[in-house]
């Protein structure tokens, strides 16, 4: 018995990767390249949606930036693909997490920001260990503080003066390590 349930398991994980495999190649179609792409913080929920970040080659063969996607499951068995050009894809974080946050964010976007703008990394299900986030945005030189909000740790970046400043920072993240961010007024948050 204990032989059957370890079989089904692993075939259960076999169809979950070709699965995956399969919706890999439909957000490749997104890409200059589709051959050269790079899948990075892929994470699956118990209905089936597959979230995380993507990147290939440009026609000059230089990696862009990760971009975020979510393949949402239909009731057919169907994928619905989103891949985020802008950074800013409400859709994907209802799906992915963060979507709260954008919503509070943009709410204050046009507001003065007396304290300065901070960007916060958006830790969805399955991000890994803190301590290896931050260790990540050291390794590419880029500071980082935690902060505890509600008792659960956030990852902090700033306070910037000027809301470019952050918008840049928070571009420069996503480039080079494909996790997604977004930008707050420091203090707005607490």
């Amino acid at each position: 018995m204990r032989k059957l349930a370890v079989v089904l398991a692993v075939l259960a994980l076999a169809g979950c990767e070709n699965e995956v495999e399969g919706v890999h190649k439909q957000v490749a179609e997104h890409l200059h390249n589709p051959k050269t792409a790079k899948f990075g913080n892929v994470r699956i929920d118990t209905k089936g949606t597959i979230c995380g970040q993507v990147r290939g080659k440009d026609d000059a063969g230089q990696y862009e930036a990760y971009r975020s996607y979510v393949a949402i499951k239909g009731a057919d068995g169907q994928y619905e693909i989103i891949v985020d050009d802008g950074g800013n894809n409400l859709r994907i974080r209802e799906y992915c997490g963060g979507a709260d946050l954008q919503r509070r964010a943009e709410a204050l976007a046009d507001q003065p920001a007396p304290e300065g703008w901070d960007v916060e990394v958006i830790q969805g299900a399955n991000m890994g260990a803190l301590t290896d986030m931050t260790a990540r945005l050291i390794e590419k030189g880029i500071p980082s503080s935690v902060e505890y909000r509600d008792g659960k740790p956030v990852v902090l970046m700033g306070p910037f003066p000027s809301k470019a400043e952050a918008d840049a920072r928070k571009a420069e993240v996503m480039a080079k390590l494909g996790t997604d961010s977004i930008v707050i007024q420091h203090g707005a948050q607490r």
